[in-house]
């Protein structure tokens, strides 16, 4: 017979959550709600989102009472066919909206559930250093262990990170944060790789669309079958509708049959009324946002060449809207200098020790949400704090 429970002691906290990390810039942007609060101006580079100017198109046709309840939980067929259908337009990804997609709340949820219905406990998963925060802490909560390569390594590195107990691969192309897109050679070599060893890779392609010169392969285009793929995005990001938390997963029949039960469980299925939005506006809205995103990301050149001017280094890529820039040779962790930068200047960057341990040396700066001359006014102060501080 088990012991009784101490009287009047609290029970324990789960290890799995206690050991988790708070998502590192979104701590930070709370940080930064709690100034604007009190009143103060802060410049904000720390948000992973671009503001758009989107109008609110109408609701009056919207199925009513439907948007009222629950819908199928793979997500309404309307906007499942819709997303398919773009998939193959833009990225040649040919996708079977019936069996081979899972609408849910946000990519981090597509993300994580689909992370659920491939790991047990004490797999590993290989995560390229600077690495998106949530990626392995969704790992832990998994009971899986993250195995983390740093940001100086390369993808043909992955192939000596792997052990017997490795089970899945995690990219994020177009990257956050260093805004690198991946080739279609690395693509083919991991799906090669994965096939090899019985993994998974599992492509977070939340920025498919931020990227105007360079090309983006989808990992779908590699693996038209999905065997040993699962591509996540984020309607948020591409629609510039972050506070929907609109996301999905693609993958092999198989395979979604067991995400479309992990969504039952938690979920049940998104929200039913931005589900009927976005079926009905999908492609005005994309209408309406692509010369948007377009224009972030020439504002992105615009911010690469300022800094060049500075001195100020970053790891290279071209598309998206964020930077990995460098903040050696400071004394400061980068936690310090984050700290110091928003209390002090009161501008917002997130500490690049939440992407590794091997970036305690960089910050990410995003460049989605404020003008470019408070971009550029924010950065001259960002060098002057390292130069102070070194």
């Amino acid at each position: 017979m088990s012991k009784p429970a101490r009287e009047g002691v609290r029970p324990a906290f789960s290890q799995v959550v206690a050991d988790a990390a708070q998502a590192m810039s979104i701590r930070y942007n709370n940080l930064v709600y709690e100034l604007k609060r009190q009143g103060v101006h802060v410049t904000v580079l720390s948000l992973g989102e671009a503001f758009f100017d989107i109008p609110l198109l109408p609701m009056d046709d919207l199925p009513y009472p439907h948007i009222y309840h629950y819908t199928h939980s793979r997500g309404i067929p309307e906007l499942r066919e819709k997303i398919c259908a773009y998939y193959q337009r833009h990225f040649g990804v040919p996708i079977d909206p019936e069996r081979e997609i899972i609408v849910t709340a946000g990519s981090k949820a597509a993300i994580h559930f689909s992370m659920m219905c491939v790991l047990d406990p004490g797999d590993e998963v290989i995560i390229h250093e600077p690495t998106w925060v949530s990626y392995p802490e969704q790992v832990k909560l998994c009971y899986a262990k993250p195995v983390l390569m740093p940001y100086t390594c390369t993808v043909r590195d992955y192939e000596r990170y792997l052990t017997d107990r490795s089970k899945l691969i995690v990219i994020n192309n177009p990257h956050n944060p260093r805004g690198e897109v991946m080739t279609r050679r690395d693509l083919q070599y991991l799906v090669e790789l994965a096939r090899a060893h019985g993994l998974y890779v599992l492509a977070d392609e939340a920025y498919s669309d931020f990227l105007v010169d360079e090309e983006f392969h989808s990992l779908g285009a590699i693996d038209p079958e999905k065997s040993n793929v699962i591509i996540c995005n984020s309607i948020s990001k591409n629609f510039g509708i972050s506070g929907w938390r609109l996301g999905y997963a693609i993958t092999n029949p198989e395979l979604t049959d067991q995400i479309l039960k992990v969504n039952q469980h938690i979920i049940t299925c998104p929200a039913s009324i931005l589900q009927y939005y976005m079926a009905a506006h999908f492609d005005e809205i994309i209408r309406i946002t692509y010369p948007q995103i377009a224009e972030v990301v020439r504002k992105r050149r615009e911010v690469a060449d300022f800094m060049d001017e500075l001195g100020l280094r970053y790891l290279p890529g071209a598309a998206t809207f964020y930077f990995f820039v460098c903040i050696a040779p400071t004394r400061l962790t980068s936690e310090e200098f984050c700290t110091r930068l928003l209390m002090e200047e009161h501008i917002s960057v997130v500490p690049g020790v939440g992407y590794g341990q091997s970036c305690d040396a960089f910050v990410r700066v995003s460049v989605g949400t404020e003008s470019l001359a408070d971009i550029k006014a924010a950065l001259v102060k960002l060098q002057e704090l390292i130069v102070k501080t070194s």
